[in-house]
């Protein structure tokens, strides 16, 4: 354990170790196989589905993310030692990246052959149809750069000076590696920052690129058909001003890319616009559908997968016709920091589909037809279903008339109960009906605080993925005014409904949801407990240190040399001169997006104030607390922060 009984009495320490014991119940069982899944793939016939699988050995370790391969015939699961942060499957084979290097794995041996290694971070791979080439997005490593450098920390016994230089940021590139001759080539067009590629024939990809280079760029990009032997390229559409693209597919000589209002790189979910080199693009009709996923499949069609309000949902587009058409919905949801589902060449859908009392486990879905394919649910598993509470679907009315979704946990027994407030992160992003209702990669909280007495309330305020791009744009220039008001009005709404304490109060987040958790205690003095993880306190400091600096201009709608700027009056720094509320923070002194000196700033402001705070860093975290050891860690912290100052009895 990280925490010592110097942090806190006898009655701490009895917290802690029931945030332990309960980690041993839900996780012990599985110790030592695949119990959860990370990114993944199917094979062009559907018969295999690849995947990055996480092997949990003890709660005193990392994880081990290794690669799986599940045949969807009858659910066989293998799993091989071979280090995997990425696959991508074609026929016969699956390409495996770990970091910079790239394995063929043979599906018909279960052999891997090791492949090239590349002058950078792999961060995306997607293997041709065919299986025998990859186009590979790599980002350089730039240590140079201060917005890039990993820790500005010195080592105790470190005399030399940390330099860091004027160093143009570099561009992601995009390389072809061939598995039959072992070549690597760098097909990236000059002046492009490379950030997602899918195959558009066989020498051709389609990529959402960026003319500008760092981590900002992707804030400003445009779809672009490159030629993989002239390394050329052709722009085919420029996105709506302060909106995104993701998700690029191809077939039959037409396009298709996600287009959305978005606040992080791998959260984006929005309208489907279509086209072809030659015509005018069109932005389809998917029925209030915020489409996250987006696939290419036979015959001219794409399929997709999104969220609608608290639904989500998975379609096709028929490309001919320029049409959508639903196929299957469910208040139940797909894995991944989106909904994400893949498609075979017979037209069936893949994906890992869990619910608040499901673990994900990976289905097929063939029409209406859903069949479970594998299910990596254990003894742990029951034992969290027996104590996580009831999840139920509720909304309510803001101050202006806008109605707010969230998804509301109440604990077993009576109420009124003490609440937690867990704002998402983004701000666009979305609560959605997940395991423990997880958040990304983080352990699900919901669950071990409904077994410890709290209802946990999970807002969708406006900003949020599935009401539509007015509904998600609302958050522009106004991060801290409407949505202050639909959070607080869904704690009012459930005061109300009798059925929380209106005296026992807290709120909880991470990145934007920490934000919030600066803010809320300075607005409204119910709020009796705080826990801001990876916050942004100062908005001058974190443009200039941040590695995304355009999030906050995109987001503020300002500048931070403009006077009176939304830099000053938005930040948090600012406001929490009238908070009394007692707030612990955390983050990771490895986070560059929103870097460990915006908690210092938190804490020390709060401190000064006599406000009682603690801070915790985490030297190997980077944005969030995610995996083991810091995870027991974290959620002991938490607890006792909460029974301090929010005690259930």
């Amino acid at each position: 354990m990280m925490i010592s009984e110097a942090a806190g009495g006898r009655s701490d320490g009895l917290v802690r170790d029931r945030v332990t014991a309960w980690l041993e119940s839900a996780e012990g069982p599985g110790f030592g196989r695949v119990t959860r899944f990370g990114q993944w793939d199917v094979t062009p016939d559907g018969g295999c589905v690849a995947a990055v699988g996480t092997v949990l050995d003890g709660l005193d370790r990392p994880g081990r993310d290794v690669l799986c391969v599940i045949a969807t015939a009858d659910g066989d699961l293998r799993q091989y030692d071979l280090a995997a942060d990425l696959v991508s499957a074609g026929a016969g084979t699956v390409a495996v990246a770990s970091r910079d290097s790239v394995h063929w794995f043979d599906l018909s041996t279960r052999t891997p052959d090791a492949g090239p290694v590349l002058p950078g971070r792999i961060e995306q791979l997607r293997v041709s149809a065919d299986g025998l080439r990859a186009l590979v997005v790599l980002a350089a490593d730039q240590p140079s750069r201060y917005d890039l450098a990993e820790r500005v920390i010195a080592e105790p016994s470190q005399r030399e000076p940390l330099v860091f230089t004027a160093e143009p940021e570099r561009f992601r590139q995009c390389y072809v590696v061939d598995r039959r001759s072992g070549s690597v080539r760098n097909v990236t067009p000059a002046d492009a920052n490379v950030w997602e590629v899918c195959w558009a024939g066989p020498d051709a990809a389609l990529a959402v690129c960026a003319d500008r280079p760092g981590e900002s760029g992707w804030y400003s990009p445009y779809l672009a058909h490159l030629d993989l032997e002239s390394s050329t390229a052709d722009v085919l559409y420029r996105p709506r001003i302060g909106r995104q693209l993701a998700e690029p597919a191809w077939t039959a000589d037409r396009w298709a890319v996600v287009e959305a209002t978005c606040s992080d790189r791998g959260v984006v979910a929005g309208e489907v616009v279509l086209g072809s080199p030659e015509g005018t693009p069109v932005h389809l009709d998917t029925q209030g559908v915020a489409v996250s996923s987006l696939r290419d499949t036979a015959q001219g069609q794409f399929a997709y997968a999104g969220l609608r309000g608290l639904m989500t949902v998975i379609g096709r587009v028929d490309a001919g016709k320029a049409s959508a058409s639903e196929v299957w919905s469910s208040a139940e949801t797909f894995a991944g920091q989106t909904a994400q589902i893949r498609i075979d060449a017979t037209g069936r859908f893949h994906g890992f589909l869990e619910s608040y009392e499901t673990l994900p486990r990976l289905v097929t879905v063939d029409g209406t037809r859903v069949r479970t394919v594998f299910d990596p649910a254990h003894g742990g598993t029951a034992f969290v279903r027996k104590r996580a509470g009831t999840m139920k679907e509720i909304s309510w009315t803001s101050p202006d008339g806008q109605e707010i979704e969230g998804l509301l946990v109440v604990p077993d027994g009576p109420p009124p109960h003490p609440l937690v407030v867990n704002v998402h992160g983004g701000p666009v992003s979305a609560w959605r009906n997940r395991w423990g209702i997880a958040s990304g990669e983080r352990y699900p909280l919901a669950p071990i605080l409904a077994s410890e007495g709290y209802a946990v309330l999970h807002p969708n305020p406006r900003g949020s993925h599935g009401r539509g791009e007015e509904f998600a744009r609302a958050v522009l220039g106004d991060m801290f005014g409407a949505p202050v008001g639909d959070l607080l009005s869904g704690v009012d709404h459930l005061v109300a409904e009798g059925v929380v304490d209106p005296e026992r109060i807290a709120v909880t987040g991470t990145s934007y949801g920490a934000v919030m958790s600066l803010v809320l205690p300075a607005i409204d003095r119910r709020v009796a407990a705080a826990i801001a993880v990876s916050p942004v306190s100062d908005w001058v400091s974190q443009h200039y240190t941040s590695d995304i600096p355009r999030f906050d201009e995109l987001f503020l709608q300002d500048s931070p040399s403009a006077r009176d700027s939304k830099y000053f009056h938005q930040s948090p720094l600012f406001m929490m001169g009238q908070a009394r509320t007692p707030t612990l923070v955390t983050a990771g002194l490895r986070d560059k997006c929103t870097p460990p000196q915006q908690a210092v700033e938190a804490h020390q402001a709060l401190l000064r104030n006599g406000v009682d705070t603690e801070l915790v860093l985490y030297p190997a975290q980077g944005h969030g607390v995610k995996g083991f050891p810091e995870t027991t860690d974290y959620l002991g912290r938490l607890l006792v922060w909460l029974q301090r100052h929010l005690p259930t009895a």
